[in-house]
């Protein structure tokens, strides 16, 4: 058998080249068109350069890779459990799979797997190649899949913990939506009356040389400010959002930012419920589908999304290595809840860690589920006081000299 590079267009349009084991030139054509490549060169080639395979898949399907939407990954994820549990070989799986699939940016990513496993890679190191689509979670838990002979069971797994992350994700931008969209529509309101409408009303008061009350005065100023300096304002704002997001992206900043985050009432109790939640439903998860415990230490970390956890889980993880076990660990580094240590201690104890880590997720998410609803139903009494005031004192302003007038 000879060994062929073949350099072609896929469906999407993208360049690409692929190394093809066949005893002829038109049969390596063949295979090539049947993996959804149009072949434009076909040169023979070395079995050495098959290693470099990888490299050129990624950088071939880079910008293939970077938009590809999370459901799609989701429904992949639980067609491929499906077709394994049916005790269909993982080729014949992905060939159904890239025949079916509608997505123009997944499916040549797939083919680039089902080649790289063709060539006796296991699934996760095709994976593995493209890290902005498969994540160290999904890679991770594949691995320990295919190591215990049940990928299956873990990519159905897998798939649950999607679903739970994008839950949870909804359940917070959803709660969130309503005072920010009353916050924009009030700011752009506000902005529109002391520029446009108070102007046109207090220029009859200006006419008639009269002292206007106090508030009218105020009123006054405050829509000659807004108007003279909009633009410095508008960039002013524009500008120090930029530079805060620079600053927030260095360690420093982001350290000083989570922290800040978790002191903030009642917002802080939220955030650390989700870094909590994320760390439990993450580390059960890994730890439920084989993986080692320093290992799933090391993606949790990376899931929580906080500085300062993440410190704290990097420590946990040096004390576990040492011996000590998971629940002094996590009590030593000072800010995980007690409760989660004693589930822990508990689950350490007999030997159900992982369901224990998982039962912790979800009263968490039920806990931050109730936080939030609380939150809201806070926001929103507050947000309508705070347009009551501003716009009753913007009528105040206007009726007083308006009855000065009539007294007069």
């Amino acid at each position: 058998m000879a060994h062929f590079e073949i350099r072609g267009t896929n469906s999407s349009g993208k360049n690409v080249k692929v190394f093809i084991e066949s005893d002829s030139i038109k049969n390596a054509r063949t295979k090539a068109r049947s993996q959804g490549i149009i072949p434009l060169s076909v040169t023979t080639t070395d079995a050495a350069n098959i290693n470099k395979q990888p490299e050129n898949l990624q950088q071939n399907f880079a910008s293939a890779f970077q938009r590809v939407g999370f459901m799609e990954i989701q429904n992949f994820t639980r067609q491929l459990a499906s077709l394994l549990t049916a005790h269909v070989p993982i080729i014949e799986s992905l060939n159904a799979l890239i025949e079916q699939i509608d997505s123009v940016k997944l499916r040549p990513i797939l083919m680039a797997i089902r080649q790289h496993v063709k060539e006796g890679h296991s699934l996760a190191d095709g994976f593995a190649l493209f890290p902005n689509v498969f994540d160290r979670i999904y890679v991770n838990m594949v691995r320990a899949g295919e190591a215990s002979g049940r990928l299956d069971a873990v990519l159905a797994r897998l798939a649950d913990f999607g679903d739970n992350q994008v839950r949870l994700r909804n359940k917070v931008s959803g709660a969130m939506t309503y005072p920010i969209i009353m916050i924009v529509v009030g700011a752009v309101v506000l902005l529109v009356i002391t520029n446009f409408v108070i102007p046109q009303i207090t220029q009859i008061f200006t006419d008639a040389n009269k002292v206007m009350p106090l508030p009218t005065r105020i009123m006054i100023g405050v829509s000659g400010f807004f108007q003279a300096n909009i633009w410095y304002i508008v960039f002013g704002l524009l500008g120090s959002l930029i530079m805060l997001e620079r600053y927030t992206k260095t360690e420093t900043g982001r350290v000083k930012k989570d922290k800040i985050i978790l002191k903030l009432p009642l917002i802080g109790s939220i955030f650390s419920d989700l870094c909590v939640t994320r760390f439990a439903r993450t580390l059960g998860t890994l730890l439920k589908s084989g993986v080692a415990m320093i290992s799933s230490l090391e993606v949790a970390r990376n899931v929580v999304n906080n500085a300062l956890f993440e410190d704290a889980i990097t420590a946990t993880a040096v004390l576990v290595t040492e011996g000590k076990a998971l629940n002094l660990a996590l009590k030593q580094t000072q800010l995980f809840p007690p409760i989660i240590i004693h589930m822990v201690s508990v689950g350490e104890k007999t030997g159900d860690l992982e369901n224990m880590l998982l039962n912790v997720a979800d009263n968490y998410d039920q806990q931050i589920e109730a936080r939030l609803g609380k939150l809201t139903s806070l926001l929103e009494p507050l947000m309508i006081v705070a347009m009551v005031l501003v716009v009753g004192f913007i009528v105040m302003a206007v009726l007083l000299p308006i009855f000065e007038m009539q007294n007069i």
